[in-house]
């Protein structure tokens, strides 16, 4: 097996928890400056859950330090263009990351703790305001006002050199996931009120946590040493997420009231991720290709709710039993290319990459909480070695693709099942900026 490293020792691993836009891509820090191109290139943590027979390359103890930052930069525009928009109010997001890789006799070892996938989105919330006061500002309000998905990661794996040209390699992980959710169900009847009338809001808050979530990824890696192309391949699995926690809702001064004490479960699926790339090494040039794909069951997402009575003026009651989750997600893909050039031989390099990624969310259920819009990512960074140190920056933006929408698929989940409609349509766009950091030690 080639021993040679072009970019001196790698990150550790962010796996995708939710497609392409809550996570750092490509499954490091260290890949952000190369658009998440690292099925072939990343023989360090990232290998873990990007793909783990990477890791036979090298046979050297290594530990890495490092975090990313993600800006999720998601708009919302209403399609009354004198609303103003909305945007993001959740801040940055920090994913911390910590790996180890080494040897022992003829196999690759390597282990990992690190947040693996973040998506925090919180637009303004209606309950700033008065329902009389809300006019056509929070138009988003029922699609959702607020998302959080988070996957906390533990990650060992193994790797084994077959021959001087081939290595296999299996990862398993354990994940805790906290997904939150918030936004506006109409509580109202049809004929007496008029639908989505701000009047008959009621704001469900949703939290719950899944402890233990497990996955595994097998991965495979052919490195010739009579030529300079390397090829990788991988298959993840991961067990969908059941997740319990609490529901909490509040109505109006004028409209429907809530009590009880409210419990929360949901199940999110989690796709097949199949990965493949290729890697062409030259002496002050290397340039990979690579392509994500993920595959999952259709099926409809809804919170299950207990505890939670909703009462009307009138004096009708009814169980809010049901609310339908914004975390629709089907199958779709990723192509990634990137290209690094030695600047300074033994010391210094610079890296660039672009990715196309189609959109996670089908078009008629777009929300401004868990939308994944797709589009177009670049990035750059550098690298620099020096002693067995090695440091890593990189930057990404992903410009994701603006989509207009006349007529939502997303409906207003009324509890008294009195009357329903569409969620307010729009235009969802937005951009995604990613800043990693690694510190590689190599002793």
């Amino acid at each position: 097996m080639r021993q040679r490293v072009t970019f001196g020792t790698l990150a550790a691993l962010v796996a995708t928890a939710h497609a392409d836009g809550g996570v750092v891509v490509g499954g490091s820090p260290r890949a952000i400056g190369r658009a998440g191109t690292a099925t072939v290139g990343d023989d360090g943590g990232g290998a873990l859950l990007v793909n783990p027979a990477a890791l036979a390359r090298r046979d050297t103890w290594r530990i890495q330090l490092g975090a990313g930052v993600i800006d999720d930069a998601v708009t919302f525009r209403s399609l009354d263009r004198d609303a103003p928009p909305a945007t993001n109010q959740a801040g940055p997001a920090i994913v911390p990351m910590l790996a180890i890789e080494g040897s022992i006799g003829d196999w690759v070892i390597g282990g990992g703790a690190m947040t693996s996938g973040v998506t925090d989105r919180a637009l303004r919330s209606p309950s700033d305001l008065p329902y009389t006061e809300l006019g056509n500002a929070f138009d988003y309000r029922y699609a959702g006002s607020a998302g959080e998905l988070r996957r906390d990661t533990l990650t060992l794996g193994v790797a084994r050199r077959l021959g001087d040209q081939l290595a296999v390699g299996l990862a398993v992980a354990g994940s805790r996931v906290t997904v939150g959710e918030t936004r506006a169900v109409w509580a109202g009847f049809d004929g007496r009120d008029r639908l989505a009338d701000p009047k008959n809001d009621l704001e469900v808050s949703l939290r719950a946590h899944d402890p233990f979530v497990p996955s595994a990824v097998l991965g495979v890696l052919v490195a010739p040493t009579d030529t300079p192309l390397e090829l990788g391949g991988s298959i993840a699995w991961s067990q969908d997420i059941a997740a319990s926690g609490t529901a909490a809702a509040t109505g109006t001064a004028d409209g429907p009231s809530v009590s009880g004490a409210g419990t929360a479960r949901l199940a999110v699926r989690q796709p097949w991720t199949l990965r493949a790339g290729a890697r062409y090494l030259g002496e002050r040039l290397v340039v990979e290709v690579g392509f994500d794909y993920w595959r999952y069951a259709e099926r409809a997402e809804n919170w299950a709710i207990d505890g939670l009575a909703i009462r009307d003026p009138s004096g009708f009651t009814s169980k809010l039993d049901a609310v339908t989750s914004r975390i629709i997600e089907h199958t779709h893909a990723a192509m990634r290319g990137a290209c690094d050039v030695n600047l300074i031989e033994g010391l210094l390099w610079a890296t660039a990459g672009y990715a196309y990624t189609r959109g996670g969310t089908d078009l008629g259920h777009l929300s401004p909480t868990f939308g994944e819009l797709g589009g177009h990512t670049v990035a750059v960074g550098l690298e620099a070695t020096a002693g067995g140190v090695t440091i890593t920056l990189g930057w990404s933006r992903t410009f994701e693709t603006p989509h207009p929408l006349v007529v939502s698929g997303l409906s207003l989940d009324n509890p008294f099942h009195a009357g329903d409609a569409r969620s307010f349509g729009g235009t969802f766009g937005g951009s995604i900026d990613q800043i990693g950091i690694v510190l590689d030690v190599e002793k």
